[in-house]
C-alpha cells in the first residue's frame, strides 16, 4: 500500500498496490504521480486512488493507460462480440483501452464513434492541464456534477420535471439533454424566488427532510435514526397506532412497515457499516421469523449490496451488516459541532454551575 498525498493539507489518499498490475509497484517517495479517486472519503478514512485513469459515460469506458484492454459486457451475444472486436480494431485510439456495455438491442456504430471522440477530448483537455502544472499535489479535474450523473445512469424517467433556480442553469441542462438525445418529454422549470410552487421538490428541502432523525409512518408509528461513528442505531416506536384490535398483530403491523421505511432510508442516505434496529418487542417466535424473513426479502428487492442479516435477539435487536460505498448523507452534509463535539448536545452552563466545587474540579483533571 502507498499513501497519496492528494492536497497541500494533511489530505492523504491510499492506493493498493497489489490492485495496480500494469503499473511499476515501486512507488519512489516524492514521486508526481497522476492518480483518480476511485472511492470516496468515509468518515477519517482517506479516500482510494489508482493510476488506472477511466473516462465513462453510459455505455462506454476509455482506460487512459491501459491500452491493451478490451472489453466487452457479457449481454453481448457471440455474434455481437465478433462484430465489435472487428470494428474496434478499426476505430480504437491506439494508445487506450475501452470497455463497451450494452444500451440498446442494436449495436449503433456511428454513436460509438462519437461517444469516444468525447471521451477522447476530455482526455486530451486533461492531459493538457498535467503539462501545466508547476507545483503539485494539485486537484487537475474536479467530479462530475450531480446532473451529469443522473442523467447518465438514467434515473431521471419519463415526464420528469427539473426545477431551478435561475433561468442559466436551465439552458445549461437543456444543452445537457439535447447532447444526450433523451426520447421523451422532461420539463424543466425555474423560478427566481426562493420559496417557489414546487419548493417541496428541491434538492434542498430533500436532503433537510433526510437529515431529520424522525421519520413518521403511516401506521401512526415512527422511527428514529442515529448515526454515529462506530454504528447507526434504529428504534422503532408504535406511537398511537391502534388500527388492530390485537396486541400481537399491532406489534407485528408496525415492525413490518417500519422494516419497508427503514430499507428506504438506508438506500436514501447511503448507511452502511454495522446497523442495529431496535424493533417493537414480539414473544411470539413466528412472528419474529415473519419479520426477518421480510426483512431480508427487502433487502435483496432494493439491492443493497452485500447485507447481512443477524439473527434477532430476544429484546428485539437485529443487527445489519453492509458494505461501505462512497459516502452516506451525513458525510456530505454535516459536520461536527464545535461545541459538543459531536456528542449532540450543549452543555447547560445554569446547571453546570451549580455542581459542587470538588466535582469541577475533578473535571478539569480529567477533562
Amino acid at each position: 500500500m502507498a499513501f497519496i498525498k492528494l492536497d497541500k493539507w494533511k489530505q492523504n489518499g491510499f492506493m493498493i498496490l497489489k490492485n495496480e498490475p500494469y503499473f511499476n509497484k515501486n512507488v519512489r517517495i516524492g514521486e508526481d504521480i497522476v492518480v483518480q479517486i476511485i472511492k470516496e472519503q468515509i468518515s477519517k478514512k482517506g479516500p482510494t486512488v489508482t493510476r488506472d485513469i477511466v473516462f465513462e459515460d453510459e455505455t462506454i469506458k476509455t482506460y487512459q493507460y491501459n491500452k491493451n484492454k478490451l472489453i466487452f459486457e457479457k449481454k453481448f451475444d457471440v455474434n455481437e462480440k465478433h462484430y465489435l472486436q472487428i470494428i474496434t480494431k478499426l476505430i480504437k485510439p491506439k494508445n487506450i483501452g475501452i470497455e463497451i456495455k450494452k444500451k440498446d438491442n442494436k449495436i449503433n456504430i456511428w454513436e460509438i464513434i462519437q461517444r469516444l471522440k468525447r471521451l477522447e477530448k476530455q482526455s486530451f483537455i486533461i492531459k493538457r492541464k498535467i503539462k501545466n502544472i508547476i507545483d503539485s499535489s494539485c486537484l487537475i479535474s474536479t467530479k462530475q456534477e450531480i446532473l451529469e450523473i443522473l442523467l447518465k445512469k438514467n434515473l431521471i424517467q419519463k415526464d420528469a420535471v427539473i426545477i431551478t433556480q435561475s433561468k442559466g442553469e436551465g439552458l445549461k441542462i437543456r444543452k445537457n439533454l439535447v447532447s444526450l438525445k433523451k426520447k421523451y418529454k422532461i420539463y424543466i422549470e425555474y423560478c427566481n424566488e426562493k420559496i417557489a410552487r414546487n419548493y417541496k421538490y428541491y434538492i434542498e428541502y430533500l436532503i433537510k427532510e433526510l437529515l431529520k432523525p424522525n421519520i413518521k409512518l403511516n401506521t401512526g408509528g415512527q422511527i428514529t435514526i442515529e448515526k454515529t461513528e462506530a454504528l447507526t442505531s434504529i428504534d422503532v416506536n408504535s406511537g398511537g397506532f391502534n388500527k388492530v384490535r390485537s396486541t400481537r398483530d399491532a406489534i407485528l403491523w408496525v415492525n413490518l412497515a417500519a422494516t419497508k421505511e427503514i430499507i428506504n432510508q438506508l438506500k436514501l442516505k447511503n448507511i452502511s457499516g454495522i446497523i442495529v434496529i431496535d424493533f417493537i418487542d414480539m414473544i411470539n417466535q413466528d412472528d419474529q421469523l415473519s419479520l426477518l424473513e421480510y426483512l431480508n426479502k427487502e433487502l435483496k428487492l432494493t439491492f443493497l449490496n452485500e447485507s447481512k442479516i443477524i439473527q434477532i435477539s430476544e429484546i428485539g435487536l437485529v443487527e445489519i451488516t453492509r458494505q461501505r460505498e462512497e459516502r452516506n448523507i451525513y458525510d456530505m452534509f454535516t459536520k461536527q459541532c464545535f461545541i459538543c463535539q459531536g456528542l449532540g448536545c450543549k452543555r447547560s452552563e445554569k446547571l453546570y454551575n451549580q455542581l459542587p466545587n470538588y466535582f469541577i474540579e475533578l473535571t478539569s483533571i480529567f477533562g
